[in-house]
């Protein structure tokens, strides 16, 4: 990689929430990364205090390739700040809506906030890597996770196998929240061309498991244009993976593309509607 990779760190420690260690998690993110073989293929660019504007004129001035940011986090929203340094939380629609505007510049955004799945499954929609928080997490736990996470990429790795050093920088000091941090990849995000235009066409969402990640993309590889979006959830604790595809096909259609896939009879069994999918298996089937 030749290209200098731009990265965002985002924090907001509003005057009326808990104290975090945010410029420490910045500090040791930066002093990771110079000490890399790989230093001068990283800029870092850091704004403290957030408030809701500062986000989007961040993104604008500097077109970042990841996206870090570090706070607190609600069910309903990131927390920033206001004109007074209270908190406000940034509306779920709104941040998907924002990164939306940023597919083709914005690679990685990794939400290191508490209760941020939500966050997590909208931008993915747009982005091709979002990490998140599933439910609360330690002080500790966090900066362990994003300086984990850092070093594994200052030192060439991917993005999933920089996502796996991070689990296992909590996992090491003993703390048992090592499987609270997710990761959504999106698979193949692409619109059907027509004429130049933009071919109207009614997506289904299905969700499936599939013993493991070449035959997802076996799969794809069958039904092809019919594929809208595949996400494929990484933290499962079934031995497989969890997967949600939005494609113009039936379920029998579906299914019947899986059959053609030789190990492709745990998502034959397993794959419904979103709405109504358990992830068991249909042994009839």
């Amino acid at each position: 990689m030749n290209e200098v990779t731009e990265i965002l760190i985002l924090s907001a420690n509003p005057k009326n929430t808990n104290r975090l260690r945010l410029d420490e998690e910045v500090r040791e993110i930066e002093e990771g990364l110079q000490r890399s073989r790989n230093r001068e293929q990283f800029k870092i660019r850091s704004k403290f205090a957030v408030r809701l504007r500062d986000l989007r004129r961040a993104l604008l001035d500097y077109e970042p390739q990841i996206v870090h940011f570090s706070g607190h986090g609600e069910v309903n929203g990131l927390a920033v700040e206001d004109e007074v340094g209270n908190a406000v939380l940034l509306n779920p629609d709104a941040l998907e809506g924002l990164f939306e505007l940023f597919t083709d510049k914005v690679k990685c955004v990794l939400l290191n906030a508490c209760y941020s799945e939500l966050q997590v499954k909208g931008i993915s929609k747009h982005i091709q890597y979002v990490i998140g928080i599933r439910q609360g997490i330690t002080d500790k736990a966090a900066l362990e996770f994003s300086v984990g996470f850092y070093d594994a990429v200052g030192a060439g790795k991917s993005i999933e196998e920089a996502f796996r050093f991070g689990r296992n920088a909590i996992q090491i000091y003993n703390i048992p929240e090592h499987l609270n941090p997710i990761i959504l990849k999106s698979v193949n995000i692409h619109f059907h061309s027509f004429l130049g235009g933009i071919l109207d066409t009614k997506d289904y969402v299905f969700k499936f498991r599939a013993e493991c990640a070449h035959d997802v993309n076996e799969l794809e590889k069958i039904i092809g244009k019919h594929v809208t979006k595949i996400i494929q959830v990484r933290e499962s604790l079934l031995p497989d993976v969890e997967v949600e595809i939005y494609v113009n096909l039936s379920l029998n259609e579906l299914r019947n593309a899986m059959r053609k896939i030789e190990d492709g009879h745990v998502m034959v069994q397993t794959v419904a509607p979103k709405d109504k999918y358990t992830g068991e298996r249909d042994y009839s089937l």
